[in-house]
C-alpha cells in the first residue's frame, strides 16, 4: 500500500502549516529530506532539504509510530512555516519518491477505519463534526463520534448473539423444545429490540434535519412581506422587494442558525390565481415546498389568513406582518413588523421552541440514509421472525436473525463494498 501525504491544515497562507505523511514508507522520510531522525512523539527542530540539497525550511518534525496513531500506521508530521511555496516544494520531493503519493479525499480517515481505529459511524460523525456550523450539529456529531450509535448497535448485536445461541442449541437438539420461560424471554427480547429500532427510525428524520437543516417555508399572498422578512433575518438582500405583486417567481433558500438549530428558510411566490404561466409555476412550487417542510409560516398583512388546503400535518404559524399599522389580537396570530423590528425575536423563539419539541430524549440518532435503510430491513426481518413457531421452524427464525445481524453490522462496518466506502470517505476534505 502506498504511503500518502497531504496538508492537515488550511491551504491558504498562514503562520504554521501541518503536512502529514502516513504509511509503511514513513521511516524513509528523514533520509529523503536529509535530516537526522527524531525521537518518537517528540517535537524536534530540523532543517529539511530538497533533492538537490537546497534548504526548504526549518521545521518541527514529529514522528508517531503506529499502530497507536490516527490512522493506525506510522505517521510523520511537518510543522512548517505557512508559505504555499514551502508546502509545494515538500510535495514535489514526496511525489517524486517511489511509493509516495498525495492522499485522496478522506483517505487518512479511511485508513483509520480499515485499521480498526474508527468504526464507520465514528468516521461519518467525524465528517459531520468538521462540517458542523451550529450548536446542535456539534452536539449530535460529537456524541456519535464518541460512540453513542456504536454503543446502541453493539447492544443490539449482543442481543442477537444471545438469541442465535438459543436457536442453534434448539436446532442441534431437535428432539427437545425451548422451555416455556426461555421462549417467553426470547419473544420479550425480540419485541424490545423491535420497539427500540422503531423508536430510532421514528426520530431518524430529526437526525437528518440536524445534519442538513430544518426546512421552514414562508407562504402567503403577494406583497405580504415574505421577502422582507427573509432579507431582515438573513441581514442580506437575497430577495427582491418591490410594490409590484408577483416579484418572487422561484423559491429562494437561505440557510441560517436559529439559536443552535440549522434552518433553511424558503421564500416563495405569492399565492394567488395568476395569469402568467411563469407565476403559476411559482405558485405550484411554493405549495409543493410547503408540503415537505418541517414548519410553515403563513404570512398576511391583514386578518385574512386563507390559503390553499395543505396535506402536510407539520406545524403552521400564522404571522401578521404589519403590526406597526395594526395589531391583531386574535389567538394564535403572531404580530411582527420588519420596519419597526417588532416581534421578530419572539417569532424566532417560537420557531426554536417548536424545533426543540421535535427532539428525542437521547442523542443516538440515525442521521444517514444507509443507517435508516439497514434498520428498516432489520425491522422487516424481526417482524417476519415473529410469525414462526420457534420449536417448529428454528432454522427459519435463525436465518432471520442472521439477516438482522448482517444489516445492523453494516452500519458500523462494511466489508467488500468498496463503492459504499468510497462514497462515505469522499465527503471528507483532502488531508482528513
Amino acid at each position: 500500500m502506498d504511503t500518502i501525504f497531504s496538508s492537515a491544515s488550511s491551504s491558504q497562507k498562514s503562520a504554521i502549516k501541518i503536512i502529514r505523511v502516513s504509511g509503511s514508507e514513513t521511516k524513509k522520510v528523514p533520509k529523503i529530506f536529509s535530516f537526522k531522525p527524531t525521537q518518537p512523539r517528540v517535537a524536534s527542530l530540523r532543517k529539511i532539504y530538497d533533492l538537490n540539497h537546497n534548504v526548504i525550511d526549518n521545521a518541527l518534525i514529529i514522528h508517531f509510530p503506529g499502530p497507536n496513531t490516527v490512522t493506525g500506521e506510522d505517521i510523520i508530521e511537518f510543522h512548517i512555516h505557512g508559505s504555499t511555496i514551502i508546502e509545494k516544494k515538500i510535495y514535489e520531493v514526496l511525489a517524486s519518491t517511489k511509493k509516495f503519493r498525495i492522499a485522496n479525499r478522506g483517505e487518512f480517515t479511511k485508513r483509520a477505519f480499515l485499521n480498526g481505529i474508527l468504526d464507520l459511524t465514528q468516521a461519518e460523525a467525524l465528517s459531520d463534526l468538521i462540517n458542523s456550523e451550529t450548536e446542535s450539529q456539534f452536539k449530535i456529531s460529537m456524541s456519535q463520534y464518541e460512540g453513542a450509535l456504536l454503543s446502541k448497535i453493539n447492544s443490539w448485536r449482543d442481543e442477537i448473539v444471545w438469541l442465535l445461541s438459543k436457536l442453534e442449541a434448539l436446532i442441534d437438539f431437535s428432539d427437545e423444545e425451548l422451555p416455556d420461560e426461555l421462549e417467553q424471554l426470547f419473544n420479550l427480547k425480540v419485541s424490545k429490540m423491535l420497539h427500540d429500532m422503531k423508536k430510532s427510525l421514528k426520530y431518524s428524520n430529526y437526525g437528518e434535519r440536524i445534519r442538513n437543516g430544518f426546512v421552514i417555508t414562508l407562504i402567503g399572498r403577494p406583497n405580504v412581506g415574505k421577502s422582507s422578512l427573509i432579507n431582515y433575518l438573513s441581514d442580506k438582500r437575497v430577495a427582491i422587494v418591490t410594490d409590484e405583486a408577483g416579484t418572487t417567481r422561484d423559491i429562494i433558500e437561505v440557510t441560517m442558525d436559529f439559536e443552535g438549530f440549522p434552518v433553511i428558510l424558503n421564500d416563495t411566490a405569492g399565492i394567488r390565481s395568476a395569469d402568467s404561466e411563469v407565476e403559476k409555476i411559482g405558485v405550484t412550487r411554493a405549495l409543493e415546498k410547503a408540503e415537505v417542510s418541517d414548519l410553515i409560516l403563513i404570512l398576511s398583512d391583514n386578518e385574512n389568513f386563507s390559503y390553499p388546503e395543505l396535506k402536510s400535518t407539520c406545524k403552521k404559524i400564522l404571522v401578521h406582518t404589519k403590526s406597526d399599522l395594526k395589531t391583531i389580537t386574535n389567538k394564535g396570530i403572531h404580530n411582527i413588523s420588519v420596519r419597526d423590528n417588532i416581534g421578530i425575536e419572539d417569532l424566532i423563539k417560537l420557531i426554536v421552541k417548536h424545533l426543540k419539541s421535535l427532539a428525542p430524549k437521547e442523542d443516538v440518532l440515525l442521521s444517514r440514509k444507509r443507517h435508516i435503510e439497514a434498520i428498516k430491513r432489520s425491522i422487516y426481518a424481526l417482524n417476519d421472525l415473529q410469525k414462526f413457531d420457534l420449536n417448529i421452524n428454528p432454522e427459519i427464525a435463525s436465518e432471520n436473525l442472521r439477516i438482522v445481524a448482517k444489516e445492523i453490522g453494516s452500519i458500523t462496518n462494511i466489508i467488500d463494498a468498496e463503492e459504499i466506502l468510497d462514497d462515505i470517505f469522499n465527503s471528507f476534505c483532502i488531508g482528513k
